[in-house]
């Protein structure tokens, strides 16, 4: 069960900002042939929602975990499918008002949340192997790039055909968003 501090307050501070940031993007990046893909529904909203509830009490003790959480929810629906630089840079501008003026955090700056390796990743990754699996946020870069060096070992060493593959930023980003999509 979370706490009261995160059911009572960061619940409905969600709900709103989630309907903002649909809002915003749904009046600003409307679908034209080249982005014809930026389709955005209700669904969206509760895959934000879906996402969130993925989390157990145990990964999120704080608002500003809350906060992180929501951030990587709402970056995995709505801005991996955007393909431009200046759309990305919307989203993300778009995102840190939100978490100044509704979660009222204090380290939504754009080159501390967005700088490279800084957007906070949450997965089970880090807990494949494990009987208790939570979503939890991934801290240590070091610990994820061992988790996945140590998969890719053990498929090259079961399989025929050997992957040699090189994890770097996108490279993770993408894995992760493929197991959240799996589970």
């Amino acid at each position: 069960m979370f706490n009261d501090t995160i059911k009572k307050g960061c619940g409905k501070i969600a709900v709103h900002a989630t309907i903002d940031l649909y809002n915003q993007i749904t009046k600003c990046l409307l679908p034209i042939p080249a982005k014809f893909h930026y389709t955005f529904n209700l669904r969206d909203i509760a895959k934000v929602f879906q996402g969130i509830l993925m989390t157990k009490p145990i990964s999120v003790s704080d608002n500003d975990m809350f906060a992180k959480l929501w951030l990587h929810e709402a970056s995995r629906v709505f801005a991996d499918r955007l393909c431009s630089t200046e759309d990305i840079e919307f989203f993300q501008d778009l995102v840190l008002e939100i978490l100044v003026t509704k979660f009222k955090v204090k380290w939504a700056k754009k080159d501390i949340v967005f700088g490279k390796g800084q957007e906070p990743l949450f997965s089970v990754i880090l807990r494949i192997n494990s009987d208790l699996k939570y979503y939890e946020l991934i801290e240590k870069k070091a610990k994820l790039l061992n988790v996945l060096e140590e998969k890719l070992t053990d498929y090259n060493f079961a399989s025929s055909n050997k992957m040699d593959l090189v994890f770097f930023d996108d490279a993770i980003k993408h894995v992760i968003a493929l197991l959240r999509i799996l589970m």
